[in-house]
């Protein structure tokens, strides 16, 4: 039994021993060194240069190291991370070199007074100072390939959304800026295409410039609208309404211009009748010569690429002519009651068109065939009219002839019967 209680004793002991130990190593005991390597250096102030036009360019070392000596406690909190080194760059006020000086800076949870500082691979960074300059450059396209046969591509048309791009750095880098470019493919394109594409910073010799870190652009792509139409050429028509002795055969059309070329979206652009027919001429009121101007009305999105808006038409009749025959087979019908009625015009000159031989056979014939008829209906009082009298051709299919003539009829009274020629 006493031996248990001595063995108990024993192994307490060493464990206080050991206890106190690890205090005296972490604690008391004297303090320990170590390097702390690749302690980034912060340049402080960089906006303030920014405000006074300035901006750093370069500095000669990045990270430093630091030899420290100070508690293991301590030393388990330092490292790259937790140490902080800072230079002063916001008095600077000219373009040139500088040497700033580091300061270096520990966690909260060290105190400085209980780290001595052995040794900083450096104790200053040298930076670089230049003006800093902004440049604004309008972007240039520059396309390659064509597009297909048919298609229409109007590098004129081409937006770019941004238009210019500003560059801001340093003035030498600055200097190198030439101009600001963008390159596409058209070869592919058969309509309208939105891309965004890079773009390139070139010097006056029109390599690419590389910038460096401190150059920075408003943007470093752009978006195109690159307008790509379908084309074709159309040719121009009227259609024709035969009548009045008139056929199509009788036409000689002149168009100006006889063709057109359109452009459009390829669905529109193929989906169009050719011919177009601008419109539709009813060849029975048609005189042997007719100039007029048709306008051109074309599927909506699609326009004619030279630019006219109307087409010139000059239509000649031939085979057929126009002139007059006289007609005196003249009938009075739905004459009024009680009245007699007298023709004052006895013969009327009729406008007739027909082939050369068919009004030469109209006049050769004493009867020729044509008759004028006169509705009395609306007149009911005595007086001397002048009446439309519908002129009607019953004879001659390929013959037209003027619709109306007018036609001089007197209405009179009529007298009352005598006695003797009521006794008779």
């Amino acid at each position: 039994m006493r031996k248990g209680h001595k063995l108990v004793t024993v192994l307490i002991s060493l464990l206080g021993a050991i206890l106190l130990w690890l205090y005296v190593v972490s604690s008391v005991a004297p303090e320990a060194t170590t390097r702390v390597s690749g302690i980034p250096i912060n340049i402080d102030g960089t906006i303030v240069l920014e405000e006074r036009g300035l901006i750093i360019t370069a500095q000669d070392v990045s990270s430093l190291s630091l030899e420290v000596s100070t508690s293991r406690v301590n030393l388990s909190k330092l490292n790259a991370e937790t140490i902080r080194v800072n230079a002063d760059a916001s008095r600077l006020r000219e373009p040139g070199q500088y040497a700033l000086t580091c300061t270096v800076t520990f966690p909260d949870t060290v105190r400085s007074s209980e780290v001595d500082l052995l040794r900083k691979s450096v104790d200053s960074v040298t930076v670089t100072v230049a003006r800093l300059e902004t440049k604004t450059v309008p972007l240039e396209l520059e396309w390659t390939g064509s597009v297909k046969e048919g298609y229409l591509f109007e590098s004129g048309n081409v937006s770019m959304e941004p238009a210019a791009v500003t560059v801001t750095g340093p003035a030498q880098e600055l200097a190198l800026l030439e101009s600001a470019v963008v390159t596409y493919d058209v070869s592919e394109l058969e309509e309208t295409a939105i891309e965004e594409v890079p773009i390139q910073f070139l010097n006056q010799a029109g390599e690419e410039v590389t910038f460096s870190q401190w150059t920075t652009s408003s943007a470093d792509r752009t978006t195109l609208t690159l307008p790509v139409f379908r084309t074709r050429e159309i040719t121009l028509a009227l259609d024709f309404l035969e009548g009045g002795g008139v056929t199509s055969d009788n036409v000689r059309l002149t168009l100006e211009p006889q063709t057109i070329h359109v452009k459009g979206a390829a669905e529109v652009v193929d989906a169009m009748e050719d011919p177009l027919v601008l419109a539709t001429v009813d060849l029975a009121t048609v005189s042997n010569r007719e100039e007029k101007d048709y306008p051109l009305n074309l599927p909506a999105g699609v326009t004619n690429i030279s630019g006219e808006t109307e087409i010139h038409s000059l239509l000649l009749l031939v085979g057929v002519r126009t002139d007059s025959v006289p007609v005196s087979d003249i009938r009075l019908v739905n004459a009024p009651e009680g009245f007699n009625t007298e023709l004052s015009t006895r013969t009327v000159q009729v406008t007739v068109r027909g082939s050369e031989e068919t009004i030469q056979n109209v006049k050769n014939k004493r009867d020729n065939g044509i008759y004028i008829l006169v509705d009395l209906e609306d007149y009911t009082q005595a007086g001397a009219y002048l009446v439309p009298g519908k002129v009607v051709n019953e004879t001659y299919e390929d013959l037209s002839v003027a619709d109306t003539v007018e036609i001089g009829v007197i209405i009179s009274a009529r007298p009352e019967p005598t006695e003797e020629e009521q006794g008779d």
